[in-house]
């Protein structure tokens, strides 16, 4: 607007009401030329930053590496059995060139290191400023996957991903969607079906990494959760989370239920984030498929066709 105001000051100066609506029109026109100029200069900025970044494989390994530690280390600093299959199998499939030891390895490193959470924080910088929001939502998958790969998740947990979340950019409805898909709002914080699975803590590892595991995360699997509380249960949704996964109200319309379900589904569809591998793909099928049950729950509870 500054050319705007600028011409309409001095049209009215030199010709009154008609030279300043003149001005008007010559200011707008010259507005709108360096608001498309800046547009592009940040859309350049933005692809050359995001083709530097992602064309390096290594730095989208390490990125998520430090993410599922971070979560991984809000657990009362523990690694079920669950959870670490779920990173080799998460590792060896969306990274298939890398060796597998090598990136447990680091793993470890990364478990065991100081600086976790202000490692996190500088990985998350990086995708607030060069992923899209298809690919935000890919990281949110993956991050839930891993807490809930034993079938519940911690508070910590879902605590430590809402903080990676506001970290990465990702707004608060998107990452309450992601979650429900993942965790029912029909259960709370306490765990009411009994004990849980073996904590990673001992005394080393021996499934074949070289170098077995050293320090704080170093050791046989044992011992295990008790049911007092801290852990939410993985279920279906309820009616009032199939709202919330398509971020839109009970007290809707028909056709605003539509719309927001045809948001979604290019928000969640597969498609925009198969660059990033078949099994980020996979798991972004998953969900796009949860998507389209809350459509269809939400359908049939009020009769819609």
């Amino acid at each position: 607007m500054l050319y705007t105001l600028i011409f309409s000051v001095i049209g009215l100066a030199m010709g009154g009401l008609p030279g300043a609506f003149g001005g008007f029109i010559i200011g707008s026109i010259l507005d709108s030329i360096r608001n498309n100029r800046r547009a592009k200069q940040a859309q350049q900025k933005f692809t050359e930053g995001r083709q530097q970044y992602y064309n390096d494989p290594a730095q989208f390994e390490e990125q998520m590496l430090t993410l599922i530690a971070f979560v991984a280390k809000a657990d009362n600093n523990r690694l079920l059995q669950s959870e670490f299959d779920y990173c080799k199998q998460y590792f060896q499939k969306t990274f298939p060139h890398s060796d597998l030891s090598q990136l447990m390895l680091k793993f470890r490193d990364i478990l065991n290191a100081d600086s976790t959470s202000t490692d996190c924080q500088d990985a998350c910088e990086k995708i607030r400023q060069f992923a899209t929001v298809h690919e935000k939502i890919a990281v949110l998958q993956c991050l839930f996957g891993f807490a809930t790969a034993d079938g519940n998740a911690h508070k910590n947990e879902v605590e430590a991903i809402r903080r990676i979340a506001g970290w990465c950019g990702i707004d608060s409805l998107t990452f309450e969607a992601v979650k429900l898909m993942y965790i029912s709002s029909s259960y709370g914080s306490s765990d009411p079906f009994g004990s849980y699975g073996g904590g990673y803590s001992g005394g080393g590892y021996s499934g074949g990494y070289s170098g077995g595991y050293s320090g704080s995360y170093g050791g046989g699997y044992s011992g295990g959760y008790s049911g007092s509380g801290g852990y939410e249960r993985v279920s279906g949704p309820s009616l009032d989370d199939c709202y919330k996964i398509l971020e839109v109200f009970a007290s809707a319309t028909d056709d605003e239920v539509k719309k927001a379900y045809r948001k979604a589904a290019m928000k969640y569809h597969p498609d925009k984030v198969s660059h990033l591998g078949d099994d980020v793909r996979k798991k972004a099928e998953e969900q796009f498929a949860k998507v389209n049950q809350a459509y269809d729950k939400i359908k049939a509870s009020r009769g819609m066709k």
